[in-house]
C-alpha cells in the first residue's frame, strides 16, 4: 500500500494547498449544484430590456433623461411597485434632462446604481447608515474609488447600490459581495440596497470577526450569511419575465447588442442587470447558498477515509471488485453533496473526494498488479526449470497454492543415479573426449527429467549424474505416491529406449538406481540470505537416498519403501527386509512387479504414436 499512501498524502496536500485546478473543479462541480433544479419564473421580479427594437424607437444610448423619465412613467402605468436601473448616470445629462428624470422618480420608488472602482481616486459617494461590529473594513473588498451619479438623481433615488461582482478563477460570476469599502466608507451591493430601500430601513448591519466578514443584515429581514471577503453565493434557480408585469420590481438593464458586455455565470452568458436582479431573488427569498465553516475539514476528512478505504480495498478485495467500490463510494459522497445542497442549502465539495479516491484506487490496483506480475515472474523463475509447465501455471493462476518458508508436509521422493559410471568414463577417458562423457550424461538427465515434468512431480536438483525429484510440492498432489512411483517404471523404460540409441553409436550402455520414499519432510526455501533453493529436508528423503544406494547389494533397478507400497499394492511386490545407514531398524523394501513396468511400455507406445 506503499504508493497509494503516498498518492493520497499528496492529495490530501492538494486539497489544503488547492491550486487554480483544484479550485476550478471545485467551483464546476459548485455549478452543477447551482444549476440542479429546474428554474422557476420570479413572481416579486420582471425585466425591461433596452433593446434593439427600444433604440430603434427611441434613438441611440445613451438615451436623454427626459426619455428615461418618459420610461419611469411607462413602468408607472405598467404597474411597476419599484423600478432598478443597472445603468450608471455619474455625469449630467447633455441634454439638460436630469431635472425631469429626478422628478419621475418622486412617483415610485427608483434605485440606481454605482460602481467601485480602481481606475479612479474618488472617493465622495453618498451617504448610507452602516451600523459594524467586529472587523468588517479590514476584510471588506477595497477599492481605491467610486462613481456615483449625479447629485440630483442621487438625491432623488430611494437608495444607490454597487453593482460590482467577484468573479472566480475561471472568469464565472457565482458570488457577489454584500459590501466594498472605498476609503473609510462601506458601500452596499444594489441587491442588499433594495431590500433595504423597500423596507424602509435607514441602515443595514455587517458583523466581522478575525477570520472575515461573517454575515449582513437588513432590519427588516432575517441575516444573510456571508464569507469571509463578504460575499453571497448566488441562488441561480430563477428567471424572470421579459417584459414589466403589474406589482413587480422591475430591473432596467441595455441587451441591445454592442453597449454592455454579457458577465459569464453558471447558467450562461447573463446581462448585468439580470445578475442583480437574480442577486436580489436570491436575498427576497432568503435562498443564497451557504459554503459552511466546517466544510473544507470535513471534505479533507472524507478524502482521508475514503482514501484509506480505497487503498485497502486495491490490496486486499479482487481487482474486478475495487471499481465497483470506487463507484459506490463516489456515489456515497455525491449522493450526500446534493442531498445537503438541496435540503440544507449546503454547498460541500463532492468532485474533489470523488476523484482522490479514484486515483488512489487506480494507482493502487496498478500497484498491485505490478506486484503481481512480479510475483508471477518470480514463481517461473523460481519453478519454471524444474516443474512442469501445468504445475508453473497452476501456481502463476493461483499463487497461494505455493506454501514456501518451511511448510511440514507428507511428499514422496525419487533418488536415480547412475549404475556402473566407472566403465563409461573410462570409455570416454580412453577415447581422449572427457566432452562426450558430459553430453551423454545430460542426454540421459533430459531424458529421465522428461518423465518427472511429464508426471507433474518437482525436480529438487541433479547432484552430478545422480536426479532429485518428490511429489506433492509446491502444489499438492494427492496421488503423489502412485506419480512417483510410476515415474520410476517410465525412467527404466527411457533408458531402455536411451540405450538403445548409444549403443547404436558404439557406446557402452548405461544403468540406473531408483529409490523412493514417501514421508513427511520440511519443505521451502533452504540456504543463505542470497542464495537459496526450493528443497526437502527431512528422514524420508534420506531414506529414499538410501534405498537408490541400496539398488545395487540387491541387484535392483529400483527400491520402493513401505509407505509408499502400501499406497500402490498393485504395481510392487515385497523384496526383503533390509538395514540401510543411518538407520537402526531394518527397513521393509520392495520392488516393481513386471505389469508396472510393462504397463509403462505400454503408456511409453502410445505417447510415442501420437507424438509421430
Amino acid at each position: 500500500m506503499k504508493w497509494p499512501l503516498l498518492i493520497l498524502t499528496g492529495m490530501l496536500a492538494l486539497r489544503v494547498w488547492e491550486p487554480w485546478p483544484v479550485e476550478t473543479l471545485r467551483l464546476k462541480y459548485f455549478d452543477a449544484l447551482l444549476t440542479i433544479k429546474e428554474p422557476v419564473e420570479s413572481q416579486n421580479i420582471s425585466l425591461y430590456n433596452i433593446d434593439e427594437a427600444a433604440l430603434a424607437n427611441g434613438g441611440q444610448w445613451p438615451w436623454p433623461r427626459q426619455q428615461l423619465a418618459e420610461l419611469n412613467r411607462y413602468l408607472l402605468d405598467a404597474g411597476a411597485a419599484a423600478v432598478v436601473y443597472s445603468v450608471l448616470f455619474p455625469e449630467a445629462d447633455r441634454f439638460g434632462g436630469d431635472a425631469e428624470f429626478a422628478g419621475s422618480m418622486a412617483r415610485m420608488p427608483t434605485f440606481l446604481s454605482a460602481v467601485a472602482t480602481s481606475d479612479t481616486d474618488r472617493q465622495d459617494g453618498w451617504h448610507i447608515g452602516v451600523a459594524t461590529l467586529g472587523e468588517v473594513n479590514e476584510n471588506a473588498i477595497n477599492y481605491s474609488g467610486i462613481l456615483p451619479n449625479v447629485q440630483v438623481l442621487q438625491d432623488s433615488a430611494i437608495g444607490t447600490g454597487v453593482v460590482n461582482t467577484a468573479p472566480e478563477v475561471d472568469g464565472l460570476v457565482r458570488r457577489v459581495p454584500m459590501v466594498v469599502r472605498v476609503g473609510e466608507s462601506l458601500y452596499p451591493a444594489l441587491g442588499l440596497d433594495v431590500l433595504r430601500g423597500l423596507a424602509g430601513d435607514p441602515s443595514y448591519q455587517v458583523r466581522g470577526s478575525e477570520t472575515g466578514i461573517e454575515a449582513v443584515r437588513v432590519p427588516s429581514f432575517d441575516t444573510i450569511n456571508t464569507d469571509a471577503a463578504g460575499r453571497v453565493w448566488i441562488d441561480w434557480g430563477t428567471t424572470f419575465a421579459q417584459q414589466p408585469i403589474n406589482g413587480t420590481i422591475i430591473f432596467v438593464g441595455v441587451t441591445a447588442a454592442g453597449i454592455t458586455p454579457l458577465v459569464p455565470t453558471p447558467r450562461g452568458l447573463m446581462y448585468p442587470h439580470q445578475i442583480q436582479a437574480t442577486l436580489f431573488e436570491t436575498l427576497l427569498a432568503g435562498t443564497s447558498p451557504v459554503r459552511p465553516d466546517w466544510a473544507l475539514g470535513a471534505e479533507i476528512l472524507v478524502v482521508l477515509i475514503f482514501g484509506l478505504l480505497t487503498a485497502w480495498s486495491a490490496r486486499y478485495l479482487p481487482v474486478l471488485v475495487v471499481p465497483a467500490g470506487i463507484i459506490g463510494i463516489g456515489a456515497l459522497t455525491a449522493s450526500g453533496s446534493v442531498w445537503g445542497y438541496l435540503s440544507l442549502g449546503m454547498l460541500v465539495d463532492a468532485a474533489f473526494p470523488v476523484i482522490s479516491s479514484l486515483v488512489v484506487g487506480s494507482v493502487g490496483v496498478g500497484q498491485r498488479m505490478i506486484s503481481e506480475y512480479r510475483q508471477k515472474l518470480q514463481i517461473k523463475g523460481m519453478f519454471g526449470t524444474y516443474v512442469s509447465p501445468k504445475l508453473v501455471q497452476q501456481l502463476v493462476d493461483d499463487p497461494s497454492l505455493m506454501k514456501l518458508g518451511g511448510d511440514t508436509r507428507t511428499l514422496s521422493f525419487l533418488f536415480c543415479d547412475i549404475v556402473g559410471f566407472t566403465p563409461i568414463s573410462e570409455h570416454f577417458k580412453n577415447n581422449n573426449d572427457p566432452q562426450g562423457l558430459v553430453t551423454l550424461i545430460n542426454r540421459l538427465l533430459s531424458a529421465l527429467t522428461d518423465v518427472v515434468l511429464s508426471l507433474d512431480g518437482t525436480i529438487d536438483k541433479y547432484m552430478g549424474d545422480c536426479v532429485m525429484a518428490f511429489w506433492g510440492a509446491p502444489v499438492d498432489c494427492d496421488n503423489h505416491q502412485e506419480r512417483a512411483v510410476t515415474c520410476a517404471a517410465m525412467m527404466l523404460v527411457a533408458l531402455e529406449k536411451l540405450n538403445q540409441e548409444i549403443e547404436a553409436e558404439g557406446l557402452p550402455r548405461m544403468g540406473i538406481g531408483i529409490g523412493v520414499n514417501t514421508g513427511p519432510c520440511v519443505i521451502g526455501n533452504v540456504g543463505g540470505d542470497k542464495r537459496f533453493d526450493y528443497s526437502a529436508i527431512g528422514d524420508s528423503v534420506n531414506v529414499a537416498a538410501r534405498l537408490e544406494s541400496s539398488t545395487r547389494k540387491y541387484e535392483q533397478d529400483v527400491l520402493i519403501g513401505e509407505t509408499t507400497a502400501q499406497a500402490v499394492p498393485d504395481m510392487v511386490e515385497y523384496l526383503d527386509s533390509i538395514e540401510v545407514k543411518g538407520k537402526s531398524e531394518k527397513l521393509e523394501v520392495f520392488s516393481l512387479t513386471h505389469k508396472a513396468i510393462s504397463s509403462a511400455r505400454l503408456a511409453d507406445y502410445w505417447v510415442s504414436e501420437r507424438k509421430s
